[in-house]
């Protein structure tokens, strides 16, 4: 049975993949969920400043996690953790078994996930549906505008739910440079889980992002943003299937 991580994206912490997790374990799997730096919930006095948290902050946690697995694990990194998994592998690749990006940003070379997503048409209209605060270091959605394209495909219950759980975004690591190198991220085995009625990465950007990277195996699900959420049974299948290719 397989070790996996499953890494959050932003707005969100580890409760987001409960479900899923829990089914992974149902089925004889580890499933290890960390909350990033600056994701954690509680008092914000006890928080450390968003303008501390870096993209580096987020990999070297990942790289503790991985490090203290059983068995070298399987990461998973949906949307902003993608660049995450890619930091952690390219800085310690020997502690990772395979990494699957669902429906996740993938850097090109060497990437800024701000400048990335300002750039492409398709996603600078949602920068406009969420905040910014700058002295804070901080970027909100704004929660009339969350079910429309992080949980197009979820019932209402559940996007209310989801929606009520999401958290400012530390800015810092969105700023952050990401550089890859084939000799490091480039060999280890990678998939990629693509979300075909994906409304906050549309299908045409997760294909092109593709093309970024040597991904050895590319699985659709006919899913919107979270199908952890919408399609936890199908999203499992998948992983298990690409855990054992």
């Amino acid at each position: 049975m397989a070790t996996y991580i499953l890494v959050h994206g932003a707005w969100h912490d580890a409760g987001c993949w409960d479900g899923l997790a829990s089914l992974l374990r149902s089925r004889g799997h580890r499933a290890l969920t960390p909350t990033l730096p600056g994701h954690e919930s509680g008092n914000e006095k006890d928080k450390p400043s968003p303008w501390s948290i870096t993209m580096e902050k987020y990999a070297a946690a990942l790289i503790e996690v991985a490090a203290q697995a059983d068995q070298k694990p399987i990461c998973v990194g949906h949307s902003m953790a993608g660049f995450v998994l890619a930091l952690a592998a390219e800085r310690r690749p020997d502690l990772f078994q395979k990494l699957i990006f669902l429906t996740a940003f993938v850097p090109e070379k060497k990437s800024r996930l701000l400048p990335m997503i300002i750039a492409d048409p398709s996603l600078r209209k949602r920068i406009l549906n969420s905040d910014f605060n700058i002295l804070g270091g901080t970027n909100s959605v704004r929660p009339e505008t969350a079910p429309d394209f992080l949980y197009t495909d979820c019932p209402p219950e559940m996007q209310r739910d989801a929606t009520a759980a999401l958290i400012p975004q530390p800015v810092r690591p969105l700023l952050s440079s990401v550089a890859i190198t084939p000799e490091r991220f480039g060999s280890l085995p990678k998939a990629f889980v693509e979300c075909t009625h994906d409304q906050a990465l549309p299908i045409a950007l997760q294909r092109r992002m593709q093309r970024f990277a040597n991904f050895d195996q590319v699985k659709s699900l006919e899913a919107a943003h979270s199908p952890f959420l919408s399609m936890p049974e199908k999203t499992t299948d998948v992983l298990e299937e690409l855990a054992s290719a």
